[in-house]
């Protein structure tokens, strides 16, 4: 084995998958927020 080998990052998948689920359910709200907005701002003028 070779001790100047890089070593692979350790990650814990359940971490990754968490930080996905909230940047997609962030990235979903803000796009609703927005539709809703311009819905209403079309409604209303």
């Amino acid at each position: 084995m070779n001790p100047r080998a890089p070593r692979p990052a350790r990650q814990q998948p359940s971490a990754v998958k968490l930080i996905a689920a909230v940047a997609l359910i962030v990235a979903l709200d803000i796009l609703l927020f927005f539709a809703i907005g311009y819905a209403a701002g079309k409604a209303l003028l």
